[in-house]
């Protein structure tokens, strides 16, 4: 109980505490300038920036379709690698002995 007492005086003050009227027209005020301060993009760089992501979309579309496959899928090379290389001498498994 002792210690509630300083804790419900510390909360009967804050209550009684009174705001200062002027907050919210200093608050307002404050917003309002920087609402003002707040200035648009020159129609130059607007235009300078659409320009360029058309050119970039353009180009991306006219490289992807200037692009030609220039291998075939129907002609398949099939080689043996162990006639060519040899690698029966240094293979000595009893399978290689014989080749």
């Amino acid at each position: 109980m002792h210690r509630e007492h300083p804790i419900d005086e510390l909360i009967r003050r804050e209550k009684e505490t009174e705001p200062n009227p002027f907050l919210v027209t200093h608050v307002m005020a404050k917003i309002e300038g920087a609402k003002k301060m707040r200035h648009s993009t020159p129609l130059w760089q607007s235009l300078t920036l659409a320009a360029g992501m058309a050119a970039v979309v353009f180009l991306g579309i006219s490289i992807g379709n200037s692009y030609v496959e220039n291998g075939t899928t129907a002609v398949a090379l099939n080689i043996n690698d162990r006639q060519i290389e040899n690698l029966g001498y240094y293979n000595f498994g009893d399978d290689e002995q014989g080749q």
